[in-house]
């Protein structure tokens, strides 16, 4: 199963990097309507959502003592919802600046790049080392590697609804 979901996040993430290629360097800093955050402050938010996950996989903790895929249909119910609004937290805000798109591309493939190395290479079945206050924190790295697909879909369909794909 890990094996699945692991390629959905790299189809996911992939996606991404896709869909930030077909808009122009102006279009990904344009709002695109009121309320919206701009192409680039949604791939900037996905890239500080991800940057430093390779890490938090190598990191060596305790394996889980339950099902280690138990949150994986409420974070995919969650994410998916796309009716849904919801409030990122303060840590992963993107900040409201030009956004540099070759910079961008660069920043997200490196880091993708990364997690699925990382995800391909140690037990899922641990609990990810997060501290106390993360919103994720007592989830195995199983879940968050369906965390990353989740939130990474939906943020794709964001991106796509932007471009006026949707």
């Amino acid at each position: 199963m890990s094996k699945e979901i692991i390629n959905q996040l790299e189809t996911a993430l992939n996606d991404t990097l896709q869909l930030l290629s077909s808009f122009s360097e102006k279009e990904i800093n344009t709002v695109p309507f009121e309320g919206s955050w701009t192409a680039a402050q949604v791939c900037q938010h996905l890239y500080k959502s991800e940057n430093g996950m390779d890490a938090l996989f190598y990191a060596t903790s305790l394996p889980a003592n339950r099902n280690p895929e138990e949150r994986a249909a409420s974070f995919k119910e969650m994410f998916l919802n796309f009716e849904m609004k919801m409030k990122s937290p303060d840590f992963i805000l993107p900040e409201e600046k030009e956004y540099e798109k070759t910079e961008l591309e660069r920043s997200l493939a490196q880091t993708k790049d990364k997690i699925i190395e990382a995800a391909q290479n140690v037990n899922l079945n641990e609990v990810a080392s997060l501290p106390e206050q993360h919103p994720l924190q007592g989830s195995t790295k199983l879940e968050l590697v369906h965390f990353l697909t989740y939130h990474t879909i939906r943020h794709n369909h964001q991106l796509r609804k932007i471009h006026g794909m949707v």
